[in-house]
Order: structure tokens, then C-alpha cells, then sequence
């Protein structure tokens, strides 16, 4: 069995569509939904922690994140030495959002896109053009950089359960061609 590990932006571990996620996954790859510290106050230092201490680095590792987890899974990768990594990144983005300020201090340092995008194999984004959080064409930005597959859906959201996403099979379909 293949495995992954879901890193969530800020909600829980339990939101949205990841436990629909894990169990739909079954038994192809077993997803380990990661606990972040005060994911509503997020701290990036105690949110590296936290992912260090969840995730031993290993080769052909699998990260699904989603929103500020995209940055936090993109640091992870480039803090480890790491090769054939996997990502499925939901509603990325890596630049400060207008409407949410607490979270620049997130933003800081940017990720060294150098020494991350030589330790991923395969890589998907997906965004939504009417993301009302993270703008598109930062996710699209992102998936420039790490030489991702782009999905780009006209609608969607952020992709949360409040735009109607308790389940997700687009990022099923794309989980299980990463793990291939």
C-alpha cells in the first residue's frame, strides 16, 4: 500500500473534503492527515515543527495540501533531502492574500523553488477561477515553478466544504496517477 500525507490549510484535518478523501483513497494509498497546531492562528515555525515531527523524509514521498498547506508541504520538500516526492496541491499560492493579512508572515521566507522542484517526480495544481481566497493565477504561478500538471475549473471555490466540496473525486483521480 502506498502512502500519503494531507496537510491542511486553515481548518482541521477533519474538514472539508480529506476524511471523504482518505476513506475514497482505500486501499490503493493510506493517507495520514496531519494535526497542525492552531490552524486558525497558524504560526509557521510551529506548523514546520509539527510536520517534521509527522513526516520522516523519505524518497517517493506523497504530499496532498491544500491552501496554506501548499506553502508548508513546498517548505517541507525544501528542507529535506528528498527525491521522487509527489504533490497534489489544492488552492496553492506562495504570495500574501489581500483580504487575509494575518497570513504574510506565512509568506516569509519564499520558497527556494531551485532546490524543491529537482526533488518532485510528478506534480499536480488545481484552482478555481472564482477562488474568492486564493487567487487563480497565484496557484497557476506556483504550478509554473515546481512544473506542475494545472487544472484550472471555472468554478469551485476554495474548495472547501462551504463551496460544496465534502468530497472531491477530481483530486482522487489525481492522488491515484501520482501514486502510480
Amino acid at each position: 500500500m502506498t502512502k500519503a500525507y494531507l496537510i491542511h490549510g486553515t481548518s482541521t484535518r477533519d474538514d472539508d473534503w480529506f476524511p471523504w478523501l482518505e476513506e475514497a483513497a482505500k486501499p490503493a494509498v493510506e493517507i495520514d492527515r496531519l494535526w497542525l497546531p492552531n490552524p486558525y492562528c497558524p504560526d509557521q515555525s510551529k506548523w514546520d515543527q509539527a510536520v517534521d515531527d509527522q513526516i520522516e523524509p523519505h524518497d517517493d514521498l506523497i504530499l496532498i495540501a491544500h491552501s496554506l498547506g501548499c506553502i508548508t508541504a513546498l517548505r517541507y520538500l525544501e528542507h529535506h533531502q528528498i527525491k521522487n516526492a509527489r504533490l497534489l496541491l489544492v488552492g496553492a499560492f506562495d504570495k500574501n492574500l489581500p483580504n487575509y493579512p494575518q497570513l504574510d508572515k506565512f509568506m516569509v521566507p519564499t520558497p527556494n523553488y531551485q532546490q524543491i522542484t529537482s526533488k518532485i517526480s510528478k506534480a499536480t495544481v488545481i484552482t478555481a477561477k472564482d477562488d474568492p481566497i486564493a487567487p487563480y493565477k497565484n496557484s497557476i504561478e506556483v504550478a509554473n515553478k515546481i512544473r506542475a500538471k494545472l487544472i484550472v475549473q471555472e468554478t469551485g471555490g476554495h474548495f472547501l466544504s462551504s463551496d460544496g466540496f465534502t468530497k472531491f473525486p477530481l483530486a482522487l483521480k489525481e492522488l491515484n496517477r501520482l501514486a502510480e
